[in-house]
């Protein structure tokens, strides 16, 4: 089987790309340029971004399934103009060149922010309606993930996990440089609240399950447990050598300061933010609408649907920290 898959060099998409070659599948990647991880890759690769209409067509030719992986993942500093020409725009660009060529099935790789996170006291599950309004990376993912599934000239399905983390990590993921820098005992302070978080192993076997399964416009929530930062914080310590002191603002705490970030211009914003990171490896990755969505965090997705189609199975939460952190080591060497 061929397959091509966008994003190669992201977390999701190096551990597709390990596996398809595993399996002995033809793989096509979509990058903008090699890299570490992408250039010891057995793949074709096609050098251009979402937007170049023939690198996209010459990408999508002879392949079976595209799983679109790439995306640009906005935390709020970026314009909704940047994030909706990658995230919306570029996904209609590699659908209608799937399409052109052929290609038998779309896997859209969206995201558990595609849908409305409340209420939060009721099970999230893939009924929920989409976010029509907010942050840009959300916003441009519900309308991609919409897009994808009411197009009828190709199988299409999405795929919507929670916060991924895990192995190959060598870009590295912004959950993944916050769990570093707990690990290397940079991250003097957090918040007390918490993620619900899918090993990127298990999201991948779930990707691939979806090629013979997945049924045709049809979403799967994909999604792992909830941990809290108390519970993620134990598992690092588990693997520490050295324990430094974290400190854990009370959640009513953190609720009361996000206003005030609204009152400051996003600019200013990114800039502290680049500034903070410096100092401390992940604070880059703090600002308002992340901090909402560890503090709004749903504690009751629904993922017996992925369990039931698709395999689903859910990593202990110890070997995943463990294999985030192996990642960053191996990068540092």
């Amino acid at each position: 089987m061929k397959i091509g898959i966008t994003g190669a060099s992201g977390l999701v998409g190096i551990n597709l790309c390990k596996k398809a070659i595993s399996k002995n599948n033809t793989l096509n990647i979509l990058i903008r340029k090699d890299s570490s991880v992408t250039g010891t890759l057995d793949a074709h690769k096609f050098y251009g971004d979402l937007n170049n209409i023939e690198v996209l067509e010459a990408f999508c030719n002879g392949c079976d399934v595209i799983i679109h992986s790439a995306a640009m993942i906005s935390i709020g500093f970026e314009s909704y103009e940047e994030v909706n020409k990658v995230n919306y725009i570029g996904t209609k660009n590699l659908l209608r060149a799937a399409i052109k060529k052929g290609v038998k099935k779309f896997i859209y790789i969206s995201s558990i922010n595609a849908y409305k996170k409340n209420p939060l006291d009721k099970s999230l599950d893939e009924n929920r309606n989409f976010v029509t309004k907010g942050n840009s990376y959300d916003v441009t993912k519900a309308k991609a993930q919409d897009l994808v599934l009411k197009t009828k000239d190709i199988h299409t399905l999405s795929i919507n996990p929670t916060s991924i983390l895990g192995k190959n990590d060598y870009k590295p993921s912004k959950l993944g440089t916050i769990i570093h820098s707990i690990y290397k005992n940079k991250f003097p302070f957090f918040m007390n609240g918490g993620l619900d978080i899918i090993d990127v192993t298990d999201l991948s076997n779930c990707i691939f399950n979806a090629i013979d399964n997945g049924r045709n416009n049809h979403a799967y929530l994909v999604s792992g447990k909830w941990r809290s930062f108390n519970d993620i914080i134990a598992s690092i310590r588990k693997i520490q050598t050295k324990k430094s002191t974290i400190i854990i603002f009370p959640i009513f705490f953190v609720k009361m300061m996000i206003p005030f970030l609204q009152l400051f211009p996003k600019s200013f914003l990114k800039y502290a933010a680049e500034i903070n990171g410096k100092v401390i490896p992940g604070l880059e990755n703090l600002s308002k609408e992340s901090i909402e969505n560890i503090v709004y965090s749903h504690k009751m997705v629904d993922n017996s649907k992925a369990k039931k189609e698709l395999g689903l199975k859910i990593s202990n939460l110890d070997s995943t920290i463990k294999d985030s952190i192996d990642s960053f080591k191996i990068l540092q060497n």
